[in-house]
Formats: structure tokens, C-alpha cells, sequence
């Protein structure tokens, strides 16, 4: 069961996310956020939990429906 976005990720997991749904890894989300790849997947995991979805796809479509994906943002290169 997915859980109501609102207020729920902090500004770094919602920083996060957005290069996670445009197909990042937390290698290349590491070194753009300037954070050790251990700490992506932190995010990451706290990301998943708090929305109560299962996979990095799922987390794109909840991502998508709760406005969190821009696809003509800029976003930083690795």
C-alpha cells in the first residue's frame, strides 16, 4: 500500500529521487550531490520506506503520479 507523499521525504531524499527517476545510479547521484554512495542508498531505503513502494520502477510511477518528476528539468552531470 503506497503512503500520501505530502510533507513525508525531506529535501535531499526528494534531491535524491529526482536523479533516481531520471535513471542515475547512486554512484553518479553520489558525485553530483557530493555524499558517498553509502549515503544514496540510505536515502534510497528511506525513500522506499516512506512511500511504501517496493522498487526503483515503482518509485518512478509514484514519483510521476505525486508531480515529483519534471522531464525537462536540469539536472547536474556526473
Amino acid at each position: 500500500m503506497r503512503k500520501n507523499s505530502n510533507n513525508i521525504l525531506t529535501e535531499r531524499e526528494i534531491e535524491v529521487l529526482k536523479y533516481l527517476i531520471h535513471g542515475y545510479t547512486n554512484r553518479q547521484i553520489a558525485e553530483i550531490l557530493y555524499i558517498t554512495p553509502f549515503t544514496v542508498k540510505a536515502h534510497v531505503s528511506s525513500i522506499l520506506h516512506k512511500t511504501g513502494v517496493k522498487n526503483r520502477l515503482d518509485l518512478a510511477l509514484f514519483a510521476t503520479a505525486h508531480g515529483y518528476s519534471n522531464p525537462h528539468q536540469d539536472l547536474k552531470q556526473p
